[in-house]
C-alpha cells in the first residue's frame, strides 16, 4: 500500500498560482496524496478556483474563512485534522517536484529515527522552471541527529530548511504541537528546530519543490536587519524551552550569536560604505546585542577608524592605500627587472 500523505494549503489572494500548487500534488506518484486547500477570506478568485478543484477531484478539500485569521491560525487549523501518516505544508504560490512526496516518504518509512525531510528548493519568479529539477526516483540522503542538526542551523544562522520542502511524520507533529502565534515570520524555523529535539532529521540529495521569490521579500519592511532579529527570537525561544534537557544548547548557542553578529556587522559595513550612517548604526547596535564578542573581533576593530574620519575620508584614504600598495609593487617590479638585465 502507497503511503498516505495530507498537504495543508493555506492560501490568501493567490488564486491565480493555487491550481499549478494543487495539481502539483495530485500528480505525485507512488503516494496516495490529500490536498486540503484552506482559504484565508481571500478577496481574488481564491473562492472560485479553489470549489471547482474540490469540485474536480475527490483528493481536494476546500475550507474558507470568512474573517482573515492570519498565517499562523491556518496552518494550525490544518494541522489540527490531519489523518494520513505524513503531512506537508505548501504556500499556494509553491509547487512540488515530480517524485518529491515519493521519496521522502520511501527515506521515512525505511528510518522510522526520521521524524523530518527536506530537500533542495528551486526559486523563480514568474514560472517554476520544470526542466532545472534534479530529482530522479532514487536520491542518496544524509541523516542527522540533533546535535548535527542544530550545530548546521547555528552556523548559517537559520534551519537549512524551507517549509515547501519539509515532510513530516504526522505523529510527530502532533506530539511537538503547533506553531507560535508570537513567531508570525519565524515560525516554521522554531517548529524544525522542536520536531529535530525530538527524532532525526533527513537531507535528501534532490530537489524537492519550487519555491515562489514573494512580493513580500520585496517589501521596504522586510529587511535583513528584520530578518536576523526574528531568527534570533525563534532560536532564542527554542534554546529557553530546551537548553535543561539539551546540554549541546549551551556550546552551540555562541556559535549562532556569532553567526548573526558578524553577518549584521557587514551589512552595517555596506550601509556606512553607501553614506547609511543611519542604517549603519542599526545594524552594528544589533550586530552588539546579539554577540558580545564584537568589539575584540579584528575587522570591527579596523572598522572604527573608518567611522572616525567618515564615508568620504576612509574612501580616500583607501584609495591611497591602493595607490601606494601599486607603486610598490612596480617599483619592486623594475627592480627586478633593473638587476636580471645588470647579471646578464
Amino acid at each position: 500500500m502507497n503511503p498516505r500523505v495530507e498537504v495543508i494549503v493555506p492560501c490568501s489572494n493567490h488564486g491565480h498560482l493555487l491550481e499549478s500548487c494543487v495539481r502539483s500534488v495530485l500528480s505525485q506518484e507512488k503516494v496516495e496524496v490529500r490536498v486540503v486547500i484552506i482559504d484565508d477570506a481571500s478577496t481574488d478568485a481564491t473562492e472560485q478556483v479553489g470549489r471547482r478543484l474540490a469540485s474536480l477531484d475527490s483528493r481536494v478539500e476546500y475550507r474558507r474563512h470568512q474573517v482573515r485569521r492570519g498565517h499562523v491560525a491556518t496552518c494550525n487549523e490544518g494541522l489540527a485534522q490531519l489523518t494520513a501518516a505524513f503531512c506537508l505544508l505548501l504556500t499556494a504560490d509553491d509547487l512540488l517536484t515530480p517524485g518529491s512526496l515519493m521519496r521522502a516518504t520511501r527515506l521515512m518509512t525505511a528510518h522510522p529515527e526520521v521524524g523530518l525531510t527536506y530537500g533542495r528548493d528551486i526559486t523563480f519568479t514568474h514560472s517554476a522552471p520544470f526542466g532545472a529539477a534534479r530529482s530522479g526516483e532514487h536520491c542518496g540522503h544524509r541523516i542527522m541527529g540533533y546535535s548535527a542538526f542544530l550545530y548546521r542551523s547555528c552556523r548559517l544562522g537559520q534551519t537549512p530548511i524551507q517549509s515547501s520542502t519539509a515532510v513530516v511524520r504526522t505523529s510527530l507533529h502532533r506530539q511537538v504541537g503547533n506553531y507560535l502565534p508570537d513567531l508570525p515570520h519565524t515560525g516554521s524555523t522554531e517548529v524544525c528546530l522542536r520536531l529535530a529535539a525530538h527524532a532525526a532529521v533527513c537531507e535528501l540529495d534532490a530537489d524537492q519543490a519550487f519555491r515562489r521569490v514573494r512580493a513580500d521579500t520585496m517589501n521596504p519592511d522586510h529587511t535583513p536587519l528584520r530578518h536576523f532579529a526574528e531568527q534570533k527570537k525563534a532560536f532564542d525561544v527554542h534554546f529557553n524551552a530546551y537548553r535543561r534537557v539539551r546540554p549541546e544548547i549551551a556550546s552551540l548557542e555562541p556559535i549562532l550569536n556569532r553567526t548573526i553578529g558578524q553577518a549584521a556587522f557587514w551589512r552595517g559595513a555596506r550601509a556606512f560604505d553607501d553614506n547609511d550612517v543611519r542604517l549603519c548604526d542599526a545594524y552594528l547596535a544589533c550586530a552588539a546585542a546579539t554577540w558580545p564578542d564584537l568589539a575584540s573581533w579584528e575587522p570591527f576593530r579596523q572598522f572604527r577608524w573608518k567611522r572616525r574620519i567618515g564615508p568620504v575620508g576612509s574612501r580616500w584614504v583607501e584609495t591611497l592605500a591602493v595607490r601606494i600598495r601599486a607603486g610598490a609593487f612596480w617599483r619592486g617590479r623594475a627592480a627586478g627587472i633593473g638587476s636580471g638585465v645588470a647579471a646578464r
